[in-house]
């Protein structure tokens, strides 16, 4: 696994870990929000509600109850002047309401609906605390509201007047709402509920969209982190890292003089050559030769000269030779070239055009150099070093031979 994929995989864990736990927060944190924006509205529309309703009833009504006796008037009752002086908010802010609900009320429209009825019982049944409010969630969807309630305890006598028996109520008021309803109230009963619904739809939509927006820029500055950081790493780390591992690699398996392969990575690109030949079933060859009367060379010249034969000669076979073959420094004054799919004869001429190039050509402060050249041919069944030594024999009669030429090397068992 290369380290990029490593560092990757890493900071991909992280950031995704870092992405779940700050949504996670921040969803929370905005619901949260959310809620509490709708309880506060909540808890001003309640108020409100009080506020209209101690207004009438200390500033109104003392007003208008001396008219009571010619015609009823339902702004002199708190309740009523609430009531519809927030319904007037919802032409503006829909859903948005608030409801005197009642179990027995006087005007229809205030009759506690069925979970209403439950929340006044609760009262009732001392479930809750009368001086405690009590809130919830009604509906569904765009319709899902949040609930506040608050009991309707008869605290003052002047409701009796009008809630105790149509007897003593006002003939007036009997006469816009009849005698059936609103009657029968007792002190200290808790009669019905203060509720007010706010939406929860638009401020939680809110909250979503926020978060939506919130981790979209998140997740496009990780993404934005996860690149700087690739190319980062790419420039600082893995480039670096590469060039180094190539000049490594060069220490390892090139000759530092000719910039030829060295012995052991010649070995390594050998065994892996006649493993694949071996299953094409194909040709070949080694070609080993050395620089004549190389010691007489450093000696002569000195060992500056020396090396600017050993890299001429490099050089010159290099340029012979096809991008699939492989030259090696062997050792010393000694070379060696791979010559992949070519047959005897085939390395037999190109081991001539090697001599013929390195003896044609004088070298720069030496004049003219020859080499001795021994060339064996894979039979498919020896290893490496026979094949090598087979070479390295026919390289060694080469030279008995007088030098400056090519020997081709005796068949693997065959007679010395």
């Amino acid at each position: 696994m290369s380290i990029r994929l490593k560092f990757n995989l890493v900071l991909a864990v992280v950031l995704l870990l870092a992405a779940a736990g700050a949504g996670f927060y921040v969803h929370g944190f905005l619901q949260k929000a959310a809620i509490d924006e709708v309880r506060h509205n909540s808890q001003l529309m309640m108020h409100s509600a009080m506020a209209i309703r101690d207004y009438t009833t200390e500033l109104v009504k003392p007003h208008l109850d001396e008219k009571l006796e010619e015609k009823f008037l339902p702004q002199t009752v708190p309740a009523y002047a609430a009531t519809e002086t927030l319904k007037r908010l919802q032409n503006r802010f829909p859903g948005y309401e608030y409801k005197e609900a009642v179990l027995n009320p006087t005007n229809a429209r205030d009759r506690a609906n069925e979970w209403e009825e439950r929340v006044i019982q609760d009262f009732r049944d001392g479930k809750v605390d009368l001086k405690q409010e009590v809130s919830g969630e009604v509906g569904e969807g765009m319709h899902r509201a949040l609930y506040v309630a608050r009991p309707i305890t008869i605290k003052q006598p002047q409701c009796m007047a009008c809630h105790s028996s149509p007897a003593v109520a006002p003939p007036t008021m009997l006469k816009i709402y009849g005698e059936k309803n609103g009657f029968g109230w007792a002190m200290n009963e808790t009669v019905g509920v203060q509720v007010v619904k706010v939406p929860m739809f638009y401020p939680l939509e809110k909250a979503r969209q926020t978060f939506y927006t919130v981790m979209g820029a998140l997740v496009g500055s990780f993404v934005l982190l996860f690149v700087g950081l690739n190319l980062s790493l790419s420039s600082l780390v893995i480039e670096p890292m590469a060039r180094l591992n190539l000049k490594l690699e060069d220490l390892a398996t090139k000759d530092f003089l000719t910039d030829l392969v060295n012995r052991r990575r010649f070995f390594e690109r050998l065994e892996t050559e006649m493993s694949a030949i071996r299953v094409k079933n194909s040709s070949l060859s080694v070609v080993m030769f050395d620089i004549d009367f190389f010691k007489r060379i450093n000696d002569t010249f000195g060992h500056d000269s020396g090396d600017v034969v050993l890299k001429s000669t490099a050089l010159r076979v290099r340029e012979l030779l096809r991008s699939s073959d492989c030259a090696a420094r062997f050792g010393g004054e000694e070379f060696i070239i791979l010559l992949k799919e070519t047959p005897l004869d085939a390395a037999m001429a190109i081991a001539e055009a090697v001599r013929a190039r390195i003896a044609g050509t004088p070298f720069d402060a030496v004049g003219h150099v020859s080499a001795s050249f021994g060339v064996a041919t894979w039979d498919h069944k020896e290893d490496s070093h026979a094949l090598i030594k087979r070479a390295d024999e026919a390289l060694y009669v080469a030279k008995s031979r007088g030098r400056n030429c090519v020997v081709q090397a005796k068949e693997p068992g065959a007679a010395a």
